[in-house]
């Protein structure tokens, strides 16, 4: 641009450059912060991706539990917990958390063999077949409220984990 182009003038339209070069930094840096939302969402910061996916073990190694630290309300939530080293004729897995009335369960596989709850803790029991050693239990919740959930994962009354997901609206 000549240095004509960059002075303020009154005609044919009058115009502070100053206030126009701001303005025109201000889009910049707009448009460079939507880019970066648009990434971070789809990397997972806002619900599923690689940002979203977390994995914790207990200090004894036998309860791992894969999770999504982040989703969406009414949206799909994926759990799963790996066992290790299972003892005695039957495993149990207890989910506990003040807000556990609000992950209503979709799917759990496999199905239980005996499954209570009380207060704010849901129970899962499964028999144990001869020479198990390890087992898998997948769980998809749906959340019906927003805000931060935090959950406490026990395995036969041994291993714990502690889970915390951020649920957007």
């Amino acid at each position: 641009m000549s240095n004509d182009e960059q002075r303020s003038r009154d005609y044919p339209v009058k115009e502070d450059m100053l206030w126009q070069r701001l303005e025109w930094h201000i889009q910049r840096f707009g448009y460079a912060v939507l880019v970066l939302i648009v990434i971070a969402g789809a990397c997972g910061a806002f619900s599923k991706g690689f940002l979203s996916e977390q994995q914790v073990s207990s200090i004894d190694k036998r309860l791992q539990v894969e999770y999504e630290r982040f989703g969406r309300r009414d949206s799909n939530m994926d759990i799963s917990f790996h066992l290790h080293q299972l003892e005695g004729d039957h495993y149990q897995i207890t989910l506990s958390g003040e807000q556990l009335g609000d992950l209503p369960i979709q799917t759990l596989q496999p199905q239980p063999d005996e499954a209570w709850s009380s207060a704010n803790t849901l129970i899962l029991r499964w028999q144990r077949r001869a020479g198990q050693q390890d087992a898998t239990v997948w769980l998809t919740v749906q959340p019906q409220s927003y805000g931060r959930l935090p959950l406490t994962v026990q395995f036969d009354d041994h291993s714990q984990v502690k889970v915390t997901s951020l649920v957007y609206p």
